[in-house]
């Protein structure tokens, strides 16, 4: 498993700690002040914290307003190739017209082959060339938008309860009694295998990460396009309900730094994450690309997975194109 701690962030305590070990005080530091020192120390130990905590202050809004500190820059990039597609057989057990009212026995089927075209989500094409960033910094509410609450769905859901409503393995149960936010229900997180009861424990992830999506591509769309993609439910796989703790490690990170611990998803999670970029037509760095390919050799994963219909994809865009309006429409 690829895991990678996050940065560590600049902390005031520290600094405070560093400097009066410069100054060669040896003391214990506690909540509410300072054991027996002059004034003198005091006031020096005094004037060193807050310098501190400005100096803190500022390095993090300086690393916040970085694009370059968030990402990092690649000469080359990849996209998957949905141009070169490949043909596939595909076998239907089936009956005829005339045997559709009897009953079935082995020997009323035949087979039926049926030719589709694929796209190979394992065949990248190679773009030598910077990867495309963003010249303004990703700010969630600002690009994405929330969760929104579909009127014409005739409930007062909103995504994030319509997702837990459709993944729950049994009933759910509602708070109060409107009907709009999901108690309790049976989910099953894919990431780690484990089973969650309480709603209050599961997170709606992105698979593909808003903030990925975002240095990926997404900065060019307008907000109607990363509103729909931040809610969008029409591939099963885009919205993954997750237990909270796995997905806060998650975060934004690519399979490049993270992947599930749950070793049995990792084959499908690099799956859907490959259909994601597709679908959307999102960029893949060197990193990432490198990382799918490693758990593709040492999971052995089949590569009959990663085959994508053109019909399907055709389906998919077809989706976007139709619901584009989804978050202007909704928006209150």
């Amino acid at each position: 498993m690829m895991h990678s701690a996050p940065p560590s962030q600049p902390n005031s305590n520290d600094c405070f700690l560093e400097k009066v070990q410069e100054l060669g005080l040896n003391i214990f530091v506690f909540r509410g002040g300072y054991m027996n020192f002059s004034w003198g120390v005091k006031f020096t130990m005094q004037i060193t914290a807050i310098v501190c905590a400005v100096l803190v202050s500022v390095s993090t809004y300086a690393q916040d307003k970085t694009p370059s500190a968030a990402a990092p820059t690649f000469s080359e990039y990849f996209t998957v190739d949905e141009n070169n597609l490949e043909e596939f057989t595909a076998k239907i057990r089936s009956r005829t017209h005339m045997q559709l009212d009897q009953p079935l026995f082995g020997s009323e089927l035949f087979i039926q082959k049926i030719k589709k075209f694929v796209v190979n989500l394992l065949k990248w094409t190679l773009h030598e060339e910077e990867l495309p960033t963003p010249s303004e910094r990703y700010i969630r509410k600002l690009h994405f938008g929330r969760w929104i609450n579909d009127p014409n769905d005739n409930t007062c859901m909103n995504t994030r309860a319509r997702v837990l409503v459709r993944d729950s393995q049994k009933e759910v149960t509602f708070r109060g009694n409107k009907r709009c936010v999901v108690e309790d229900g049976l989910w099953h997180d894919p990431y780690t295998g484990e089973e969650v009861t309480s709603s209050r424990k599961i997170q709606i992830d992105h698979l593909v990460p808003l903030k990925n999506a975002y240095v990926s591509g997404a900065w060019r769309w307008d907000y109607k396009t990363r509103c729909l993609y931040a809610n969008y439910m029409g591939y099963g796989d885009h919205l993954i309900s997750s237990g909270s703790h796995e997905n806060m490690s998650k975060g934004d990170r690519g399979p490049e730094k993270y992947l599930p611990p749950n070793p049995a998803y990792r084959c499908q999670y690099v799956r859907s994450w490959l259909a994601v970029k597709l679908i959307w037509q999102l960029t893949l760095n060197p990193d990432e690309v490198q990382a799918i390919h490693t758990v593709v050799n040492e999971d052995g994963c089949d590569p009959a997975l990663f085959r994508f219909t053109k019909e399907e994809l055709e389906a998919q865009r077809e989706d976007i194109n139709s619901n584009i309006e989804f978050c202007m429409i909704n928006k209150r």
